[in-house]
């Protein structure tokens, strides 16, 4: 029987970040074609499994499945390295740009410590570029990125573009369910995910405080504090965050816990609006924003800042305003629009609504799907 396994280094269950949520997707689209096994990191696993194999990573039924299976999915971990020369297919996903991340997370003078896992990071994604069957991005300017270091390193560009698929972010086919809860006297605008320090939730704070001194009466809600892999130390927050939050009063709510992956659709669908603001930096320009697609899922209109694929997709589609950097005026007039200009609020939902069906995650994992059965 021809097999896949899926691996992710992340959680996978009640509360799940982008690389779980992704991971858990593949498996359950994977395993309408093919056996599937996921290998995972589970905590209190709830969710629908219905199709695949769910097996605790750092076990032996796990180290079995990766190495019987015929392949393997993952990012460039060194337990899917080490198996990348065992007559298997090896397919790479770089949905998500580690290295850049790791960037920002420990600025312009890293400890030592830091610099070994920045550079032993840079060596698996070298060789996961060098030796990996297949590779995914999620956006063709991540492929951009991943070329610029692929010919940084390796003069031979055989069957470099053969060797990719692009498999965006996906959302579910299923309608969002269930009522938040959320106060509806007031409008909400909800932050999707953490509040890490190459974000910039501080000039979201400063939006929303301009706007209630023009009596709009608005409330900002973040809904994620620590990232639900608690052996993966969450990133810092952007000096000043603190301070701003005390100040705010019952103007911004700040959810302590990172919101069940079941529950952020009820969230999403009793708010006004989104927002996603970040730094301009390096991992701002190649990330695909997860958040994004949760937006598109519950035809949530977006203030997004400019500088990626996020704040492009708004952009052409008509999602949504897109802003300035750290502009606290441009964010506000942002905010504004889609508080007061209804005709212009129900056109991003419109097209927000057109756009889904193109993102579901049946419809994503297609190319994926015809380039695996080309291999059994």
């Amino acid at each position: 029987m021809f097999t896949v396994a899926i691996s992710t280094q992340d959680v996978v269950g009640t509360r799940m970040a982008g690389p779980g949520i992704r991971a858990y997707h593949l498996a359950q689209e994977l395993s309408r074609h093919f056996s599937t096994s996921l290998v995972a990191q589970f905590e209190d696993f709830t969710l629908d499994r219905e199709g695949f194999t769910a097996i605790q990573r750092d076990t032996a039924e796990a180290r079995w499945s990766l190495l019987h299976a015929d392949v393997i999915i993952g990012q460039p971990a060194r337990d899917i390295l080490a198996l990348s020369r065992k007559g298997r297919k090896i397919v790479y996903d770089l949905f998500d740009p580690n290295v850049l991340e790791l960037r920002e997370l420990y600025g312009p003078k890293p400890t030592l410590r830091q610099s070994v896992h920045y550079n032993r990071e840079w060596g698996r994604l070298r060789m996961a570029l060098q030796h990996g069957d297949l590779l995914l991005a999620a956006t063709p300017r991540q492929k951009d990125f991943y070329t610029g270091v692929y010919c940084s390193f390796a003069p031979a560009m055989s069957e470099w573009l053969d060797r990719w698929i692009e498999i965006p972010f996906g959302v579910p086919s299923e309608a969002p369910q269930g009522d938040s809860g959320l106060d509806s006297s007031r409008p909400w605008i909800v932050w999707g995910g953490g509040t890490w320090e190459w974000l910039d939730p501080l000039t979201a704070i400063q939006a929303v405080g301009k706007l209630n001194e023009e009596r709009l009466d608005c409330r900002l809600l973040f809904m994620g504090a620590e990232r639900p892999n608690r052996e993966v130390s969450t990133p810092g927050n952007p000096p000043g965050l603190q301070k701003a939050l005390s100040q705010a009063g019952d103007s911004v709510v700040r959810n302590t816990e990172w919101v069940p992956y079941r529950e952020r659709g009820k969230w999403l669908t009793g708010a006004r609006m989104g927002v996603m603001l970040h730094s301009r930096t390096m991992e701002a320009e190649f990330s695909i924003r997860t958040r994004l697609f949760d937006a598109i899922w519950c035809s949530l209109p977006m203030v997004a800042t400019a500088g990626g694929y996020a704040a492009d997709l708004i952009e052409r589609e008509g999602l949504g305003v897109v802003v300035n950097p750290a502009d606290v005026t441009s964010v506000a007039a942002g905010m504004r629009r889609l508080l007061t200009d209804d005709a212009f609020h129900a056109s991003c939902v419109s097209n927000l609504d057109r756009i889904r069906p193109r993102y579901r995650w049946d419809v994503i994992t297609r190319p994926l799907v015809e380039a695996i059965s080309q291999w059994q």
